[in-house]
């Protein structure tokens, strides 16, 4: 029995042992880092590439993968970022990556200036100035700009471009395999990189895969959450969410997960909002179609004043920003966001009006004559309590009706009362 079990033993360790020699080979070769980069780059997400890549190479990477979708930059920062690219504290690749990703402005001037560039085929580079969008001028930093005049525009990756483009590769598994040889440059000196290895198919084939750990960097859940709005047509959106809930929050009478919804919303826009080149005319456009729906809401009347609201609106959320042609709203995006407001507008707000200040019976002809108590000052309009329910209403301004007061209903239009207050003639 022993002698069958030794083998068996021996035969176990021997398959453990070649089971582990890849991770084994794996370890002895330095880690790569890829830093996720999306969206416009604000302030937060220059700081995050910089800190990142500052601690891949503290940390014994042996070079990082800069995955890069911008569509430009919004802060001056830029230019540490670009001088940090220039001179890099480990070796240092940026990929244009998925397609269609793209880089415009400053982000395409970080991959101008990479010790190695490359890009999946279908992106797409160009607006090369001004480094940072919306600005007057731009950085005069890429040597040799003038061999690409089509760069004022933009160019779409099909192939390596010699002296532009070092390779065009799909995807990041692909940037790994071919960075594998590389000889680059950095703060450290010359290094040539080992990521991967040959492998031999059943089929006889040899094949290269990875054989450096791949890790991943992304910003925060916060630093995300903000993020939400650095593209113009999401500030949009949260801006005129965030005002449309505050007005349903009037009607509604008292804070609740509308309330903490429209706040959040708010916030996101204002961030969006303060990392942006704003025109401030178009804020004012998209503050008054809301007022203004508003206003057709409470008279219960949607006209021509609507048709003009939804215009401003429309070119309001249009012309949000000043950075074209790096960084444009997108016109669905618009389109859609205001479509959504007229929707609360015209179904969801009178539903919840009816809810929140009708009574449980059919009509409200019989009110008139009932008496009530005002809840707020009318001033003409504010809210009254008849028979246990809560009304909008409106009363002359010369009445002078304030909290406690009691209040006879004399009319009714729409979802709003018409009250007088009630004269004590006894005695």
């Amino acid at each position: 029995m022993a002698g069958v079990i030794r083998p068996f033993l021996l035969l176990m360790a021997l398959l453990a042992a070649l089971a582990t020699m890849p991770a084994a080979a794996a370890q002895d070769v330095a880690p790569l880092d890829v830093v996720v980069v999306s969206g416009p780059l604000d302030e937060s997400m220059i700081r995050f590439v910089e800190e990142t890549v500052t601690e891949a190479a503290a940390g014994g990477s042996q070079a990082a993968i800069i995955q890069l979708d911008s569509e430009g930059a919004l802060s001056n920062d830029i230019e540490d970022l670009i001088n940090l690219f220039q001179d890099p504290p480990l070796p240092l690749v940026v990929w244009i990556g998925d397609a269609p990703a793209i880089a415009y402005g400053g982000a395409a001037q970080l991959l101008l200036v990479a010790p190695l560039k490359t890009a999946a085929p279908g992106a797409e580079i160009g607006y090369l100035t001004p480094t940072v969008a919306g600005s007057k001028g731009g950085l005069d930093i890429v040597a040799g700009l003038s061999a690409f005049p089509k760069f004022v525009e933009t160019v779409t990756i099909e192939d390596a471009i010699p002296g532009f483009i070092d390779a065009a590769l799909p995807s990041i598994g692909q940037v790994v395999v071919w960075l594998n040889g590389q000889e680059v440059r950095s703060q450290r000196g010359a290094a040539t990189l080992l990521t991967a290895r040959e492998e031999t198919g059943e089929d006889g084939a040899v094949r290269m895969l990875p054989a450096a750990q791949v890790r991943f960097h992304e910003p925060g859940l916060f630093t995300r959450t903000l993020r939400l709005s650095v593209r113009p047509e999401a500030a949009f959106f949260f801006l005129v969410m965030g005002l449309t809930v505050a007005a349903f929050e009037f009607y509604a009478i008292g804070p609740g997960l509308a309330a903490a919804t429209g706040v959040i919303s708010l916030l996101i826009a204002g961030y969006g909002l303060s990392v942006l080149p704003v025109r401030w005319w178009a804020l004012v456009l998209i503050g008054l179609g809301l007022l203004v729906y508003t206003a057709e809401f409470q008279r219960r009347s949607f006209g021509i004043l609507s048709i003009l609201a939804t215009g401003a609106l429309v070119v309001g959320g249009l012309f949000i920003t000043d950075a074209a042609p790096q960084i444009s709203p997108s016109p669905w995006g618009v389109v859609l966001t205001v479509l959504a407001a007229i929707f609360f507008y015209l179904i969801a707000m009178p539903v919840v009006a009816r809810s929140r200040f009708s009574t449980g019976t059919i009509g409200r002809d019989h009110l008139i004559g009932r008496r009530g108590t005002a809840l707020t000052v009318l001033g003409p309009e504010g809210t009254v309590e008849v028979d246990g329910a809560r009304w909008r209403a409106r009363a002359h301004r010369e009445a002078g009706v304030t909290p406690g007061d009691a209040v006879v209903v004399t009319a009714i239009g729409g979802l709003v009362l018409e009250v007088d207050p009630v004269t004590d003639t006894t005695g």
